[in-house]
């Protein structure tokens, strides 16, 4: 693409160009200044975007979350430590500016509903931020409807701003349609489907999915045996054991990497064991703001964000799922959720800050438990960086 020969055929060409093009453009300077190794240029990019993303949680956070500095220190260290995050941002790979981007967005709706500020200049950033997104991964599609839809839970709860949102919004999603949908249409042309780029298939089941791999937690095997080959392809066992530990091997044991030996099995059940309770509270502090964000959407419609971003990805991550063209569940990967990490970043602070609010003692226990188990996963997650 930086040598002006167009898009390529075949290999990852289904993905948009959006991170390429800034790779592309790394390389090319890396190229100039001599690197031995130009690429990694194109990865200090995705440090710079995760870091950025650290800033926009944190924006985030203050303005949904006044005054509640727990709370955002912990989504902070929530972030910081799940090893997804710090896996992904090591890797040449364009989901880390996916995450940017739709963390960007969402700040950007938060500040326009919290402030109830939507001026034109918001619209047109938020149309663009939106648009950037779609051209980056498919995944932006996630964020866009739940940016329309949290608009429109303002929209009901501001009478006085509803002609304003209802224009603006109207006019910004068009715009971010419209922005990307010269790539769509380039899929329909290219490919069997125009978001994903890939013919479908069940491969996977040939008979039908069975319930199981939809709710099953895969138990005991998720915890003394979260890798391929020992745990099954099932939906939430695979995306807690990649989203903790390293499900493919790609990072712990698979080539050029030592095979998967009783020490490294060992090292995968304490990282799958430890991510329980920041995943058990993340959890809890989601439902708990799904509640909040339904009882008090006149009040607090920005909250319908955090509500309704973890439930897109994982509605679009099992759709892709289930249309698999691979046979070994290798769709199902924890860096397809990397945008919603943040919203459940932000529930896990939320569970955090209301236990400890409750009830002191419990939550010294609560933070002596969770201390250790983030520790842990820090420790791990910056061996997969640095390795």
């Amino acid at each position: 693409m930086i040598e002006g020969r167009g898009l390529p055929q075949g290999g990852a060409s289904y993905t948009p160009p959006g991170f390429y093009v800034l790779a592309g453009g790394a390389i090319e300077i890396g190229d100039a200044l001599g690197f031995d190794r130009p690429e990694q240029l194109a990865q200090l990019l995705n440090a710079f975007l995760a870091v950025g993303t650290v800033l926009l949680l944190l924006v985030l956070a203050r303005l949904l979350f006044p005054g509640r500095p727990l709370l955002h220190w912990s989504a902070l260290a929530f972030f910081a430590c799940c090893p997804v995050v710090l896996r992904t941002t090591a890797m040449f790979h364009p989901q880390p500016l996916a995450m940017f981007l739709s963390t960007l967005a969402l700040t950007l709706a938060a500040r326009m509903i919290v402030r109830k500020h939507y001026g034109l200049w918001a619209w047109v950033a938020l149309a663009l931020t939106l648009a950037a997104g779609q051209l980056v991964r498919s995944v932006g599609i996630w964020t866009v409807g739940v940016v329309v839809l949290a608009l429109l839970v303002a929209a009901l709860a501001q009478p006085e701003q509803r002609r304003r949102i209802g224009t603006g919004l109207g006019v910004a999603a068009a715009a971010a349609i419209l922005l990307a949908l010269p790539w769509y249409v380039h899929l329909q042309l290219t490919t069997d489907s125009a978001v994903f780029g890939r013919s479908f298939s069940t491969e996977l089941f040939p008979d039908g999915f069975p319930p199981a791999f939809y709710v099953s937690p895969g138990l005991p095997d998720v915890i003394t045996e979260p890798h391929r080959g020992a745990l099954e392809p099932h939906f939430l066992s695979n995306l807690y054991a990649d989203t903790w530990g390293d499900y493919f091997g790609i990072w712990s044991w698979g080539p050029p990497r030592p095979e998967l030996t009783a020490e490294v099995n060992r090292r995968l059940v304490v990282q799958s064991a430890v991510g329980l309770p920041p995943t058990i509270l993340s959890v809890a502090g989601w439902l708990a703001l799904c509640c909040l964000g339904i009882a008090r959407r006149r009040e607090a419609p920005a909250l319908s964000l955090v509500a309704l971003l973890p439930l897109a990805a994982l509605a679009g991550t099992l759709y892709y799922a289930t249309r698999s063209v691979i046979g070994d569940g290798d769709t199902i990967k924890a860096m397809f959720l990397l945008t919603a990490v943040p919203a459940w970043s932000l529930s896990f602070g939320f569970a955090v800050d209301v236990l400890v609010e409750r009830s002191r003692r419990l939550g010294i226990v609560v933070l002596a438990v969770l201390l250790p188990c983030l520790l842990v996963s820090l420790a791990y997650a910056t061996f997969a960086f640095v390795s």
